[in-house]
């Protein structure tokens, strides 16, 4: 028994560490006390390093400063909290126009983005429609810093995959032709979820 406390307790404080330094490559990272976000009804924990990276958008208006994205991202936790019974917002981190990254589910947790892949991946939203236009170019370089932020501190597997999420009015097109050029998204993952976006 003492030495499993010990083991959860390393693990505990690992994580703890995780989230306190973070290391110079990892981008502004908005928490979710920093938006107000309402307590999760449940938590459960990946299995790290996660393998998977699914790359969404919301679907939703955009924003444009931290108050506007703070207030849009209170409305899609409550949606998703208490209309589609998940146990917090669905994603776990999710990218405002503002360039900043906001946390959503969070580092190595389950979240409810991708049916089949939540309890084996990580998925990442652009706030916004981007169903014919590319998110802003420092949206997408706060993506890019966020998988390199993972991989240095253990959370995203060396070899993973990035592929866009295929969900009908909840990802668009054009992000998904964007993900063909960033790194560790495989030719073919990439290329299949560029086709069956429809472009």
């Amino acid at each position: 028994m003492r030495k499993y406390f010990v083991a959860v307790l390393f693990c505990v404080l690992q994580i703890g560490l995780k989230t306190a330094e973070l290391p110079s490559v990892c981008p502004e990272i908005v928490s979710k006390r920093s938006w107000n976000a309402s307590r999760p009804v449940g938590i459960d924990y990946l299995i790290l390093p996660v393998k998977n990276i699914v790359i969404h958008h919301t679907d939703s208006k955009e924003c444009l400063t931290k108050e506007d994205c703070a207030t849009l991202l209170q409305s899609i936790q409550n949606l998703h909290i208490g209309h589609m019974d998940f146990h917090d917002i669905g994603y776990n981190f999710l990218i405002g126009g503002d360039g900043r990254v906001y946390e959503g589910a969070g580092w190595h947790k389950v979240g409810a983005h991708t049916k089949g892949y939540n309890s084996r991946s990580l998925g990442i939203a652009f706030i916004g429609d981007y169903s014919s236009k590319l998110p802003s170019t420092n949206m997408i370089e706060a993506g890019k810093s966020l998988l390199k932020c993972g991989l240095e501190i253990g959370e995203i597997h060396l070899n993973y995959v990035a592929f866009g999420a295929r969900k009908v009015g909840a990802t668009g097109n054009r992000p998904s032709g964007e993900l063909k050029t960033w790194p560790n998204c495989s030719y073919l993952l990439c290329y299949l979820a560029y086709i069956l976006m429809g472009h």
